[in-house]
C-alpha cells in the first residue's frame, strides 16, 4: 500500500475544514443579521425611550457614523438616535446615542457584536454607572482627567475615552442634520 503524501493529506484536511466553515457560515448568517437588527432596535429604544417611531435617515459614507434615525413621538420629531463606532482598548466599541432637539444627550448604549473590552475593566463602559452619566449633557463631552465632566471607568481610560469620542462624533453629526 502506498503512503499518501503529507502535503496532500493537509490539503484534504484544509479543504474539508474550509467547506465546513463555509457551510456553517451560510446556515447562521441570517440569524446573526436578525440578532444584530434586534440589538440595534433595542439600543434605539433604550436611549430614546419616549419615541414611538424611528425613521432612518441617509448617512453619507464619510460621516463617521454608522446610522442615524429620526426619533418621533406622535408623528413629531423629538430627537435623533445615532450610532458611532470608535476603537477602544480591545477593539471596536459601538455607541448608540440619543440626542433631543435641543442637543441634549438623552442616553447612550455601548456594546456591539465585536465588543471585546477587558472583562471587569473596559467592559464596564456598558454598565449604567458609566453610561448613565451622559444623560442631560451636551457635547463636547470629555473625561475629567482631560478637564471634562465624565468620570472614567477605573483603569479603563482608553475605553472611556473611546466612548466620549463616539458620543461627540454622534452629536456633531446631528448638528449637521437638516443643513
Amino acid at each position: 500500500m502506498k503512503k499518501i503524501p503529507a502535503w496532500l493529506l493537509l490539503c484534504i484536511i484544509a479543504l474539508v475544514a474550509g467547506l465546513a466553515l463555509g457551510f456553517t457560515n451560510e446556515l447562521t448568517k441570517d440569524e446573526i443579521a436578525r440578532q444584530e437588527v434586534a440589538a440595534n432596535e433595542e439600543a434605539r429604544k433604550k436611549v430614546m425611550s419616549e419615541a414611538d417611531e424611528f425613521v432612518e435617515l441617509k448617512v453619507p459614507a464619510d460621516s463617521g457614523v454608522d446610522y442615524c434615525y429620526e426619533a418621533k413621538k406622535g408623528g413629531e420629531t423629538i430627537g435623533y438616535v445615532v450610532k458611532a463606532t470608535e476603537g477602544g482598548y480591545g477593539g471596536p466599541i459601538e455607541v448608540t446615542v440619543g440626542i433631543d432637539t435641543e442637543g441634549r444627550i438623552t442616553g447612550i448604549s455601548c456594546g456591539g457584536s465585536n465588543f471585546s473590552e477587558t472583562a471587569g475593566l473596559g467592559a464596564k463602559v456598558k454598565e449604567d454607572a458609566f453610561s448613565g452619566q451622559f444623560a442631560g449633557m451636551q457635547a463636547p463631552v470629555s473625561l475629567k482627567k482631560d478637564g471634562g465632566n465624565v468620570d472614567s471607568v477605573t483603569a479603563a481610560s482608553r475605553s472611556s475615552g473611546a466612548v466620549c469620542r463616539a458620543v461627540n462624533r454622534a452629536c456633531e453629526f446631528v448638528a449637521t442634520v437638516g443643513k
